[in-house]
């Protein structure tokens, strides 16, 4: 502290024929003697460790360079905090870190594990695997503000999934369960199913999903769960020719609409798509509809094993596209794609997205598939040889498909014969599936960080 207090002497007798100085690449401005604020700290390089596994199976792992300018730290001048929003990867080094540059107004001291206030330098190597205290002081010694300057690396992988089992055995999920769909309504995960031919729905609670009710379903004569669409916190399903509407999946009514609905083909944002006798209907509200591509129009449409999804495109957050998949009539796997501009001008017609003539990242088109829209990307799973097969990923909106990576993978060995997967509002992918009753639910890593404050009233 003396040797401080002796610093600040000598620079405060300067101070009158100083408009700035530097000591090495921090930088401290003179605006007035007694005004003392560290204003920004940038990170040096760092060394992260990646671990992986040889092609032979090995654990091995080498080392990268993190650059830590690309993770800006933020001044908190209230609170006298300092940090970096966006954390460093998993497994880098902050016990040696080496700050490339600090500006404040006044001189800048840190305290050592000793306890004792030493003079900043940026050739010295600081342990940040705890907090550590920065003192900046006015250049009359007079004034002082301390921070606590704190480096975030990330626990985990951020581009890995992490998947628990929060049900196993669940008995309304056993033996005589057929074909399934999930939905995520109002807190609750939602399960349309068929029971040796009887019409049902179960649910559970997502913050209590081993607990599990069930109803017969009435007013339908013929469910078939794929052909479930929700739309605007509603389910919807064509029953024959009649266009059915439900609050609760339990209790279905007849929409009066001026045409017979063959099925339901997709929903989008704002706009719900069925398919009549001369083609394509839509609508915003499922009661109102209005004429899109007439049949003729839609040779080659994937109306067997159809599913569907949309997602936003990225370049304009009034456009988003709608995936239609499954097979034509002929058996041929096809692909439609609808984009759509959600102010109502320029929406395109329903198009055939043809897939690569060498059959390489081509839609698998597996029993039972569910497509979901997650992180960008269109994800794709099905059943494969009596458990749900590996995950396909999409991130050209449904041109290329590429089987899962070590990033976007499911649990391995969850057995089926009957499976369903659906996505909820915080990112969390749930998968139902039967006679085992299990149901797990996983998510991006990455999509569950928190955001933290990054502007500040100073």
């Amino acid at each position: 502290m003396k040797r401080i207090l002796y610093v600040l002497t000598l620079f405060a007798a300067s101070v009158a024929g100083l408009s700035s100085c530097s000591s090495d690449s921090s930088t401290v401005s003179v605006t007035a003697a007694g005004d003392c604020a560290i204003t920004g700290i940038t990170m040096g390089t760092m060394v992260r460790t990646v671990y992986t596994t040889t092609a032979a199976g090995a654990d091995t792992s080498y080392n990268v360079a993190v650059a830590g300018a690309a993770f800006p730290m933020y001044v908190d001048q209230l609170r006298q905090e300092i940090y970096n929003p966006d954390s460093l990867p998993l497994n880098t080094n902050v016990k040696k870190v080496v700050l490339s540059s600090i500006n404040a107004d006044g001189v800048v001291a840190y305290r050592t594990p000793y306890g004792n206030d030493t003079l900043f330098s940026t050739n010295d190597t600081l342990d940040f695997t705890n907090p550590v205290l920065f003192t900046c002081y006015s250049a009359d010694g007079m004034q002082s503000k301390t921070y606590s300057v704190k480096v975030n690396v990330h626990k985990s992988n951020s581009e890995s999934f992490n998947w628990i089992t929060v049900a196993d055995g669940v008995p309304l999920l056993s033996d005589g369960i057929g074909e399934m769909k999930a939905f995520v309504c109002d807190g609750r995960l939602m399960v349309f199913a068929l029971r040796d031919g009887q019409s049902l729905v179960l649910w559970t609670a997502t913050d209590a999903p081993d607990s599990w009710e069930s109803s017969t379903v009435s007013g339908l004569t013929d469910m078939q769960p794929a052909g479930v669409q929700m739309f605007g916190g509603r389910f919807y399903y064509a029953d024959g020719s009649k266009l059915m509407v439900s609050d609760d999946g339990k209790e279905w009514q007849k929409v009066d609409t001026p045409q017979p609905f063959l099925s339901l083909v997709a929903v989008g944002r704002d706009m719900i798509y069925a398919r009549a006798a001369d083609g394509i209907y839509a609508s915003a509200d499922g009661q109102q509809w209005q004429a899109g591509e007439p049949d003729s129009e839609l040779t080659g449409f994937p109306w067997q094993d159809l599913v569907s999804v949309w997602n936003e495109m990225s370049f304009n957050d009034n456009f988003y596209y709608v995936l239609a998949c499954g097979r034509d009539d002929d058996g041929q796997v096809s692909i439609w794609k609808k984009i759509v501009d959600a102010n109502g001008a320029d929406t395109e017609p329903w198009q055939i997205f043809p897939q690569g003539e060498s059959g390489d990242n081509d839609y698998p088109a597996l029993p039972q598939t569910s497509l979901l829209a997650y992180d960008g990307k269109v994800l794709c799973a099905g059943l494969d040889g009596g458990e749900v097969s590996n995950l396909y990923v999409s991130s050209d909106g449904g041109r290329s498909w590429l089987q899962q990576s070590a990033n976007y993978s499911l649990p391995k060995g969850l057995e089926a014969e009957t499976f369903s997967m659906t996505v909820d509002e915080n990112d969390f992918i749930w998968i139902v599936c039967a006679p085992s009753g299990k149901v797990v639910k996983g998510r991006l890593n990455r999509l569950g960080y928190e955001n933290q404050q990054k502007v500040f009233d100073q």
